[in-house]
């Protein structure tokens, strides 16, 4: 008898404590399938003292079959000087403010990467590029301006073919127009394609061929010091690295499939020796999956590569950023509901930084963001998971970088997986406190249509743009992956932040605005209501102040923005008397 109670005790206690969970994959035809995992943990309410914004999470409706990956994007679209949120699912792209839809446009073929974002045909302002495939195949190139407009000679499409993972956006003649890098799977092989602002192809050397389908996002940055940008781009079993007249550089292509295959681990690039050849970061799938760092001759840099643990296939893209005047490398590996190594931290030379790696249940091929959420000027580790719980909850982690563990509040429980996306870090709604932006999505697999959501949590805790070191996919809404362009935005933000003057304040006739450093400033005046009474670009060449009439508006309280690249360098306001 004593027997069977105690067998009947480890059976109820087995029905309360196992819980089937879900783990996440990623199938070669590019849908996401599910495994079922067991965990001991207890469900419990996926609540949070962290509150979602009013009137989110925003649910939308998903593709059946194929799923986002690596988030969303923030960027000012209605020039209000807050950002908004910019994602496609399906066969539309969304814009929202903090308030609501801003709009919606319809696009052809199916969205799975998020839009990138820059001034691509050079007035000054923020065109969106968005890239398409489908099934069966229905790949397009758009770009949109600012209000949902297409704008001339798009979209562009190549035998409706795949357009594969998201588009990198650069200046690579200097014409203050950027050129649009973009891959197209034409099986079995891939092309490369530069497209410039008007559609057409950047140079008759342009599409170039790849040995098979492309894999990842490009990255551009001038690898060998000679001057000028290259393309890098892999295909699913080689590296390539290209110069802009088409022709690949010496040691290129690096075949290592087997053993090394490639799939959405877009590479980042970083010059670690400030010298003028710079190294790229990224890691593997394949037979003998690896962390790697690869110098621009394709020799392996100093200490590197690194085994992924347990031969873990892994499309973990790198996070890379300097701290202190050190560099520090991140990526992570995919688990289950048991606890394990999962979350990698190293310096250049491929010493394990203190604290890590990041121990937990549930791995991660999502991107890795970095930042400052509590102002306490360190950073912290912000990512999601690959696990949902039996209610269907997802995770967002955020863990302290100095190995102290989660921080407190978290993780947070987004409805749905967050599997392959990861978390934006801005100021959505303009009140100077800190949001975090995420894409989640259910997968029902036919018993009930799938959604999206996008989901926006409030820290309370003031921002601070100049402490986000890595918040999106890659590091920038150019998707470049060249880490001296992000870090130079970085410390642009910071500088700027005292640098616009205005004088005389209070005012009676003529404002002055001392612009400094901005070199492309675009000055925004409302009143007390929010009413634009003054709107203009400027061209700053040497370094003097705009003299601006205000003798017409009615006395009264103003506010002024300036921007500088669509960002803001100053926000202040002044008294017209």
């Amino acid at each position: 008898m004593r027997f069977l109670i105690s067998f009947l005790i480890i059976l109820l206690c087995t029905e309360v404590y196992s819980q089937q969970w879900q783990r996440a994959y990623l199938k070669d035809d590019m849908t996401v399938g599910v495994k079922n995992v067991f965990s001991q943990k207890i469900d419990k309410p996926a609540k949070t003292l962290i509150n979602q914004l009013p009137g989110f999470p925003v649910a939308v409706p998903a593709n059946p079959s194929f799923k986002n990956m690596r988030n969303l994007t923030l960027a000012d679209m209605n020039d209000d000087g807050i950002v908004d949120i910019i994602f496609a699912v399906d066969s539309k792209l969304y814009v929202y403010t903090y308030q609501g839809l801003l709009w919606q446009q319809s696009i052809t073929g199916t969205a799975i990467y998020p839009p990138s974002v820059g001034d691509v045909n050079g007035d000054g302002l923020p065109e969106i590029v968005q890239v398409t495939g489908g099934s069966p195949a229905n790949g397009r190139v758009y770009v949109f301006d600012r209000q949902g407009n297409i704008l001339p000679g798009w979209p562009v499409n190549f035998n409706n073919n795949w357009i594969l993972c998201a588009p990198a956006l650069a200046d690579l003649d200097g014409d203050n127009k950027m050129e649009i890098i973009v891959n197209e799977r034409a099986t079995p092989v891939g092309k490369v394609h530069i497209l410039k602002f008007d559609g057409t192809s950047y140079s008759s050397n342009w599409p170039v061929l790849l040995d098979g389908t492309p894999a990842i996002t490009p990255s551009v940055a001038d690898v060998d010091g000679d001057g000028q940008k290259e393309i890098i781009a892999y295909s699913t079993k080689s590296r390539y690295i290209f110069g802009l007249d088409g022709q690949i550089k010496s040691g290129f292509p690096l075949t290592t499939a087997p053993n090394q295959s490639y799939s959405y681990q877009s590479p980042i690039v970083a010059n670690f020796d400030d010298d003028n050849t710079m190294e790229i970061v990224g890691a593997t799938h394949g037979d003998a999956p690896i962390f790697y760092v690869m110098n621009y001759d394709n020799s392996s840099y100093q200490g590197w590569p690194k085994n992924v643990p347990d031969s873990s296939w892994t499309y973990s893209t790198p996070t890379v950023v300097k701290i202190d005047n050190e560099w520090k490398i991140f990526m992570s590996r995919p688990i289950g509901t048991d606890t394990a190594k999962m979350l990698y931290g190293w310096d250049k030379n491929g010493n394990m930084l203190n604290g890590f790696p990041i121990v937990k249940s549930g791995g991660l091929e999502g991107y890795i963001s970095v930042a400052d959420i509590i102002g306490d000027n360190n950073y912290e580790l912000i990512f999601g998971s690959n696990l949902i719980d039996s209610n269907g909850f997802g995770f967002i982690h955020a863990y302290k970088m100095d190995g102290s563990g989660e921080l407190n509040g978290f993780p947070l429980r987004p409805k749905g997986f967050t599997y392959m996306n990861g978390v934006c870090v801005g100021d959505v709604d303009g009140n100077g406190k800190t949001n975090l932006v995420a894409l989640s999505y259910s997968l029902n697999f036919g018993s009930e249509p799938d959604s999206v959501y996008i989901n926006v949590y409030d820290l309370d805790v003031n921002y601070d743009k100049s402490k986000v070191l890595w918040g999106t996919y890659k590091g920038s809404n150019t998707r470049t992956g060249d880490c001296g362009d992000i870090m130079a935005a970085i410390k642009t933000d910071y500088l700027k932040k005292t640098e616009v003057e205005i004088y005389p304040n209070p005012v009676i006739d003529i404002l002055s605005v001392s612009l400094n450093d901005t070199r492309q400033p675009r000055i925004i005046i409302t009143d007390v209501l929010g009413k634009i009474v003054y709107n203009e670009n400027h061209l700053n060449t040497d370094n003097k102040a705009v003299n601006i009439s205000v003798s017409h508006l009615s006395r009264g309280f103003y506010n002024i923005v300036v921007y500088d690249n669509f960002k803001i360098v100053s926000s202040s306001s002044f008294i017209h008397y």
